[in-house]
């Protein structure tokens, strides 16, 4: 439905279907450019570039809002004139397009060079608010929606010169925007004094309010029959302590909530908090925390002692199904080629785990970095490793995959500060495919999960270019050049 959705905006706006590049060029220092992914049930079904150009007046700035497909064709524009604005997140339903600002003089950053300039970037009377548009496919703003908000302020010292700073001003918990089918849009937000979530209608008006429950961090889903606030409380336990809030679409009423335990009452860390591709349910993955080892997790010995004591997945369900929970505990069960301690003994590694996500089958894939034995008391951070559970609760190797490696060090390494993987997860409905994106310190590797395959390895640098790959339309990555020397960066949708 997204796909048919987005193609209604195609049909009225397109003039070239055939485009898989962009190059934008650098844009002077008084003007800028922001691109954004649009996305739709947790799925990617365009780009949004937002440029702030010439200022308009002392206040105000005029602004030009340019839409892409799937593709990178531009397909539609919409300009407008307002204050200082930093485009935050964007999100799509039925043909309605809801983008979230940060208006404010402080956003984007305020550069600060006398004394006269600080007072107006610290000047307590300035006020800052949150911005909504909702945008139709006439390129028309049909509405707009605007509330009053404190901002945390930080400066930055800017290299060139010591006596100029650069001031910015952010929301202290974040705007966070989620489509709900076939009925509008959810809101996130929060400052020093309010977290609010906020339903409005396919047409921009505000139905329902909720203020909701102090916490550290925020993370926001919703399905077609239920919004997910998962909170998070750092005092508790500093990877567990989450609670997830189940709210209904229609009124924000609070159906249930409970905190994030195993039936033994352990902590679950969460490492995703996505949906299901197979059956579109909200689905929570992360690791089961050793009590022992609460607050334990960051060096190599930490690992030897097992901060963790398994994995789980937790699907959340969808309209009139149950909850269904799998934990897999290799403290207490046997699984083939895993110690109590959950060391991988034929490779003699420990995962340190970064992401999971669903298969088209039920299984949930578990990625993150060797941490490899490689001699008394000596490691490295080496492979990226992939670990299936399946329906049953089973734990396997998948597979590892050879990456960037780290040098040896010892037992008090900091594994925070040496391992630099990132994971992402694309998936092809055609194909049923699951690929990764390893984005590792010197090199991108593309992982197809189905073949146990390394598809393409990219390096982050060769001479004045620098490339970055992220998660594109469905089955597909975009490519980032950035090109040092000719001040341009290209953009590309190619096949994992």
């Amino acid at each position: 439905m997204k796909k048919l959705a987005f193609l209604l905006i195609i049909m009225l706006f397109s003039r070239s279907l055939q485009a898989q590049t962009k190059i934008l060029k650098e844009i002077s220092e008084d003007m800028s450019t922001q691109l954004k992914a649009i996305t739709q049930d947790n799925a990617l079904v365009g780009y949004l570039a937002f440029t702030r150009m010439e200022k308009a007046n002392a206040d105000s700035f005029n602004y030009r809002v340019s839409i892409m497909d799937e593709n990178l064709n531009d397909i539609g524009t919409v300009n407008f004139r307002q204050e200082n604005l930093q485009l935050e997140t964007v999100s799509f339903e039925q043909n309605v397009l809801c983008l979230g600002y940060i208006q404010s003089s402080l956003a984007g950053g305020q550069t600060v060079k006398t004394l006269k300039d600080y007072k107006k970037a610290t000047d307590p009377s300035a006020s800052s608010h949150i911005l909504l548009q909702f945008i139709n496919l006439s390129g028309k703003i049909i509405n707009t929606y605007y509330q009053e908000v404190n901002l945390v302020t930080t400066a930055v010292p800017v290299r060139r010169y010591f006596s100029e700073m650069k001031f910015f001003g952010y929301l202290k918990y974040g705007m966070q925007i989620k489509n709900i089918p076939n009925i509008g849009f959810c809101l996130f937000y929060g400052d020093f004094g309010q977290r609010n979530l906020v339903l409005f209608d396919i047409k921009g008006n505000l139905t329902s309010n909720q203020t909701v429950e102090f916490a550290d961090h925020y993370y926001l889903n919703t399905s077609p029959n239920n919004i997910y606030l998962l909170v998070k409380k750092d005092a508790r336990v500093q990877e567990g302590g989450f609670k997830i809030n189940i709210y209904s679409p229609k009124d924000l009423y609070l159906e249930n909530n409970f905190d994030l335990r195993d039936s033994y009452d352990n902590w679950l860390k969460v490492l995703t908090f996505d949906n299901d591709p197979a059956t579109g349910h909200s689905v929570i993955a992360g690791c089961i925390i050793n009590p022992r080892m609460e607050g334990r997790f960051i060096t190599a010995l930490d690992y030897c002692n097992s901060p963790y004591l398994g994995l789980f997945t937790l699907d959340l369900g969808g309209q009139g199904g149950g909850m269904k929970a799998i934990c897999s505990n290799w403290s207490n069960e046997k699984f083939s080629g895993i110690s109590e301690e959950g060391l991988f003994t034929d490779q003699s590694f420990f995962v340190r785990y970064a992401a999971a996500f669903r298969d088209y089958n039920g299984n949930t894939i578990f990625a993150g970095t060797a941490l490899t034995l490689v001699g008394s008391s000596k490691f490295k951070l080496t492979d990226g490793v992939f670990v299936r559970q399946d329906t049953s609760g089973k734990l396997a190797l998948d597979n590892s995959i050879p990456c960037d490696e780290t040098k040896s060090f010892g037992l008090t390494g900091s594994l925070y500060a040496l391992d630099k993987k990132d994971f992402y997860n694309v998936v092809n409905p055609d194909t049923k495919n699951n690929y990764v994106i390893v984005d590792d310190e010197e090199n991108i590797y593309i992982y197809n999960v189905n073949n146990k395959k390394t598809m393409r390895t990219i390096p982050h640098k060769d001479g004045n270019i620098k490339t970055n790959v992220y998660p594109a339309k469905e089955g597909h990555i975009m490519v980032s050049e950035y090109h040092r020397k000719e001040k341009y960066t290209r953009f590309s949708i190619e096949t994992p």
